[in-house]
């Protein structure tokens, strides 16, 4: 497919295609947990992207790579990659575009703990949800929803470690992640922030939850985030037994 798009330079819908190709894969690759390949598939969809012209999907493919950089630690490359994202629009962009954006900003400042920044991203996103778009322009083609804010509400306030309101931000959030890689890996963020306040018995509860859901879909990174969840939790207690015993399970059902 890439040969065939190559000897036809002037084909932007067969580069959009493939942008499209190499951001999923960037995305299975990212929740197999392999961060190299998932860079390399973030950086080819971009270039992509570009070779079709369309600055919408040149935005949305570095705003992937951005908030992926801040999910793996790197949060203020990931800010720089999601500034240039937001470059990438203009007054014309859907408003679901510049929500997403300032919503994955939110999360990306409160990795970085700045505080006046996640709030100011926040409220620019929760301006522009729930907007009725006009003609839809892919790959922005719903609504960004007041619950997704909230998604990323929850998220940003997690990272940040404000427990009370992450709390509140959780569960006004939950009710709206109805698939279950997201509901696995917002528990995961709100037991990591649980688990660094002393309450370490909701945590592993949380975890163990989170891990029966990555066992079941094969998600590394949810697997990875509930290994890094325990680095944080005592050595003993029931919970953390039930979910020790699991994450022995998995090593031994890799050796079948």
């Amino acid at each position: 497919m890439k040969q065939i798009v190559r000897n036809k330079p002037h084909d932007a819908r067969g580069f959009a295609a493939l942008s499209e190709v190499a951001g999923f894969s960037a995305w299975l690759a990212a929740d197999r947990g392999d961060t190299v390949l998932a860079c390399a598939r973030y950086r080819e969809s971009i270039r992509f992207a570009e070779s079709a012209r369309n600055p919408l999907l040149v935005s949305y493919m570095i705003g992937s790579l951005g908030h992926f950089a801040v999910e793996i630690g790197d949060s203020r490359q990931g800010v720089r990659l999601l500034d240039k994202a937001a470059r990438q629009l203009d007054n014309s962009s859907p408003a679901a575009a510049r929500a997403w954006l300032a919503s994955l900003r939110a999360v990306a400042f409160g990795a970085l703990r700045d505080r006046v920044a996640m709030t100011e991203a926040l409220n620019t996103a929760e301006h522009l949800a729930d907007r009725r778009p006009g003609e839809a322009r892919w790959p922005w083609m719903f609504a960004f929803t007041s619950a997704k804010v909230a998604r990323y509400r929850s998220s940003a306030l997690a990272k940040f470690g404000d427990l009370s309101a992450a709390k509140s931000a959780y569960a006004a959030a939950l009710p709206g992640m109805t698939t279950p890689k997201p509901q696995a890996l917002a528990k995961v963020e709100h037991a990591l922030l649980l688990a660094r306040t002393a309450h370490q018995d909701e945590a592993a509860k949380l975890g163990l939850e989170a891990l029966r859901v990555g066992r079941q879909y094969g998600s590394e990174r949810i697997v990875s985030s509930v290994r890094t969840l325990r680095s944080e939790l005592p050595v003993r207690s029931h919970e953390v037994e039930d979910l020790d015993r699991m994450l022995t399970e998995l090593y031994e059902e890799d050796q079948r």
